[in-house]
């Protein structure tokens, strides 16, 4: 892979932190990485920073054999890095990772009530979404919630399995894709699955959830339109004036309606 790539991932990237800002999923802390795609034992992610300030000029590389940087230029290291390098480490489909405190998440990490797939959109979930239990990867004597060291994170991996989400309890949850475009609009729909979840089960316990034959396959699934219309919703009204329609196929000359 040439630098473009690894330029086109960043760019994503910092599109990706302004995108899950505005969906109001990443809060003051959170975090969202990128495999390198000249390097894949390499990841990409910003200093130890709030998401909404995220440039490229803050993106540092990360070795994925222990999560350390190669040159942290004196920034410091966002504290829940091994979150990102062990699932990379194990699961070389994902190119994307994603950690945030959606609020709609957590409440389904709490209670024996677990996350299931009720929305169309969300048809990439399993089942049943698994949680992540700190308390049983922490350490005797240790504290917190965060996931600090590579035991905890590979702990998380191993919950995450090959699944494309798990909640953490208490702590939001952790999102990955095969591009920091997948992820992020899993991570929008894991939101929005949620919400519509609960509001559903504030009627009647008895809800609906999609069954096997109603899930899909990744490539079921065309993430670049709603990555397109989450970033639309980032830009200013001069931005937006300027976009191309013809580039997302919509001619002004043939819409009619």
């Amino acid at each position: 892979m040439s630098d473009d790539h690894d330029r086109q991932r960043r760019e994503d990237l910092v599109a990706a932190y302004k995108i899950l800002v505005n969906e109001g999923i990443l809060d003051s802390f959170g975090h969202i990485s990128v495999r390198s795609a000249k390097n894949p034992n390499v990841f990409i992610i910003p200093r130890a920073m709030p998401p909404a300030l995220v440039t490229e000029d803050d993106l540092l590389e990360l070795n994925v054999s222990d999560s350390q940087p190669i040159d942290p230029r004196g920034r410091r290291v966002n504290g829940e890095r091994y979150i990102h390098g062990e699932i990379y480490k194990v699961r070389g489909d994902v190119q994307a990772i994603i950690h945030s405190h959606s609020p709609s998440v957590i409440p389904l990490g709490l209670t024996p009530v677990r996350m299931k797939p009720v929305v169309a959109q969300a048809g990439f979930l399993p089942p049943e979404t698994p949680v992540f239990e700190i308390r049983d990867a922490r350490e005797p004597g240790g504290r917190g919630m965060q996931v600090t060291d590579s035991k905890r994170g590979a702990a998380l991996a191993r919950v995450l399995a090959n699944h494309p989400a798990a909640l953490m309890r208490g702590h939001g949850d952790v999102v990955v894709g095969s591009s920091v475009k997948q992820a992020t609009v899993y991570s929008a729909y894991v939101n929005i699955n949620a919400r519509m979840q609960m509001q559903a089960l504030a009627l009647s316990p008895d809800i609906v959830v999609m069954n096997e034959a109603e899930l899909f396959t990744p490539d079921e699934f065309d993430f670049n339109r709603p990555w397109e219309h989450f970033k639309q919703k980032t830009l200013d009204a001069a931005a937006r004036a300027k976009i191309d329609r013809s580039q997302f196929g919509l001619d002004h000359t043939q819409d009619k309606r």
